[in-house]
């Protein structure tokens, strides 16, 4: 029994002396200078914080806008753009930018030194965030048949438009991009399926921006972009919403309103 307790004791002592590991989470991580440019991958808030939860979007940045890259923390980078400063994910950034050498060991220390600013008030154009311009009542809708569009003038919100009935569908979110993936898609054979995987061009061109579905396996969803042609799974809606937003097309204000709206079917 002696034994016994002598090494629970030993055992409590050494699992005592192992360090407390701390599991991810915001504000953690030292913070690395960088300097250098880059580019943005796809549609992506700007945020005042790097996390998601508690942080206020600045502003949105769409596809093949430059942006200088100021810093580095846990899969966030801080980047400074049109006077603003702010965080984005790492994986919406093309960048060869490099750490310059200083670290702040307090998150919340850099940001007191640095904090996050808005960008500079005025109308953003389709020039400044290198975005392809739509330009004319009677070229946008053939533009942006089949596309996801993000208002680059607003945070980014996400509309569908969809080819069938040419008009543009709120995309608030995942159950929305859910809602999208029954009230839109068209069911395929397996036939058509492997014909579209194996490159029929004719086939996808014809099903340009459709959402599909494989009928005869589970109803696998499937995105077919409109300029690409490529296709792209949707495993559930809140798949869809990001695959969607991040293969989108940004669009201005004046813009998207000269296509009409509805609201998404029920099916």
């Amino acid at each position: 029994m002696k034994k016994i307790l002598s090494f629970l004791s030993v055992f409590s002592f050494m699992f005592a002396m192992i360090p407390t590991v701390h599991a991810g989470g915001c504000y953690v991580d030292p913070v690395h200078q960088y300097s250098g440019k880059g580019t943005i991958k796809s549609g992506v808030f700007m945020r005042d914080h790097a996390c998601m939860e508690g942080s206020t979007i600045l502003t949105t940045l769409a596809v093949g806008a430059s942006v200088d890259v100021i810093g580095f923390t846990d899969g966030w980078y801080r980047i400074a753009w049109n006077g603003g400063r702010g965080w984005i994910g790492q994986q919406f950034l093309d960048t060869g930018a490099q750490r310059t050498g200083t670290t702040w060991s307090s998150y919340h220390a850099y940001m007191s030194e640095y904090p996050s600013k808005p960008v500079s008030s005025g109308s953003l154009t389709s020039e400044d965030l290198g975005l392809e311009r739509v330009t004319s009542d009677t070229t946008v809708l053939s533009k942006t048949k089949g596309y996801i569009l993000l208002q680059v003038e607003q945070h980014g919100e996400a509309w569908y438009v969809d080819p069938i009935t040419s008009k543009r569908y709120y995309m608030k979110d995942g159950p929305a991009a859910y809602q999208m993936m029954r009230s839109f898609s068209l069911g395929v054979s397996e036939e058509d399926y492997e014909s579209m995987k194996s490159g029929s061009y004719t086939l996808k061109n014809k099903l340009r921006g459709r959402i599909v579905l494989r009928a005869q396996a589970k109803g696998e969803a499937y995105y077919i972009h409109p300029k690409d042609l490529k296709m792209y799974y949707l495993q559930n809606g809140e798949e869809a919403y990001q695959v969607m937003r991040l293969y989108s097309l940004g669009i201005t204000d004046t813009d998207l309103a000269k296509l009409a709206s509805a609201t998404i079917p029920i099916k």
